[in-house]
């Protein structure tokens, strides 16, 4: 992967209509974008590739029991509590990704339903690039979703799946203009292609999809998933308690 040296740009697909299980993503991306390039870099939001796939869970519209069914999805995507505080739970996913109520979303769909995430987000990534390869088109795409973030607050787009693009750009052995060998810098790219491309999508103004022209000049046909490549595991993540480990290991010592 070759960076250029003139900047690159980020459009928005608008037309994307309402996407509903077993639809064609790629061909709705399509029409709705004549002019997409060979190594374009296409920022999918989880969601609809979640509907699409049905990744659905129906709930009652109203009331206790919508409540205790939104319990149930949230109890059956959790593979461990990390925090509690107050309504707000973080929980670890079963991919392994750390965030609010493990993704699971009310909005931008019928009262009716929750939105899960994909339940492989880099499968569905590596589907997606094939379908547009079938159409004669040579993308990159990272499929997307919203986190928080330790420390800070405020919310940020980044990648849980990707395809035809490396997750990170590795600096270490590199050397800096004073002559300094970098040992540790490693750049998460589809993060910051997630956050850039949400700055045009937005949360509600329907629009699912944004290009990221000009970043790649090839794509990377058998490049490394997200999942474990930034996803850091246990014993290299210096935070990896939850709030009850902490305490109970602190009452321990």
């Amino acid at each position: 992967m070759t960076q250029p040296d003139d900047g690159f740009s980020v459009l928005p697909i608008r037309g994307i209509p309402e996407v509903r299980p077993g639809d064609d993503v790629a061909a709705l991306i399509m029409q709705a974008a004549p002019w997409l390039r060979d190594n374009d870099v296409l920022v999918v939001t989880s969601k609809i590739v979640s509907k699409a796939e049905g990744a659905l869970v129906p709930v009652p519209t109203q009331g206790p029991d919508r409540e205790a069914a939104r319990e149930q999805a949230l109890q059956s995507q959790t593979a461990r509590v990390v925090a509690t505080r107050g309504h707000t739970r973080i929980v670890q996913t079963h991919h392994g990704f750390v965030m609010a109520s493990a993704g699971i979303d009310a909005s931008n769909v019928e009262r009716s339903q929750l939105v899960l995430l994909p339940k492989d987000p880099d499968a569905s990534a590596r589907s997606l690039r094939s379908d547009f390869l079938e159409r004669g088109l040579d993308v990159a795409v990272v499929i997307s979703d919203t986190m928080g973030r330790p420390w800070r607050n405020g919310l940020t787009d980044v990648a849980l799946g990707s395809a035809g693009i490396e997750p990170l750009r590795d600096h270490r052995g590199e050397t800096d203009p004073h002559g300094n060998e970098l040992h540790i810098t490693q750049m998460a790219v589809v993060d910051e292609l997630a956050a850039a491309a949400e700055l045009v999508k937005g949360k509600i103004d329907q629009v699912p999809v944004a290009v990221i022209r000009g970043y790649l000049t090839a794509t990377a046909p058998d490049s490394a998933p997200v999942v474990p490549t930034l996803v850091r595991d246990a014993a290299n993540d210096l935070f990896s308690l939850g709030t009850a480990e902490a305490i109970e290991l602190g009452r321990a010592l």
